[in-house]
């Protein structure tokens, strides 16, 4: 995989808040299973050509403040080689997925 051909434009939407996120479940119908997710910072992402700086892609990202609770085997400690609440853990929200979250 090729590294360095993207700039991101970040827009935190929120300090620490709470958020709902809900995500697609496998269904012959549209069906999403739903849950809260407190102590997180969510953010826009604008992905944009190095050279050209035109917009690419746009995407929405959450971090996880508090990892306290997760269990050790978790897939990002294990990529990452750390431990519960040793880190944040922040990833992409899937395309038709969603967040609510509250606005600073």
């Amino acid at each position: 995989m090729r590294q360095g051909k993207l700039q991101r434009q970040l827009i935190k939407l929120q300090t620490e808040s709470w958020s709902v996120s809900c995500h697609q479940s496998l269904s012959p119908y549209i069906l999403y299973y739903c849950h809260s997710v407190p102590k997180v910072r969510v953010y826009e992402a604008n992905l944009l050509g190095r050279k050209t700086k035109a917009k690419i892609n746009h995407g929405v990202a959450i971090c996880h403040l508090d990892t306290t609770a997760w269990g050790p085997t978790q897939g990002a400690f294990m990529a990452l080689g750390s431990d519960p609440g040793r880190i944040e853990v922040c990833h992409w929200i899937f395309e038709n997925d969603m967040t609510w979250t509250t606005a600073d």
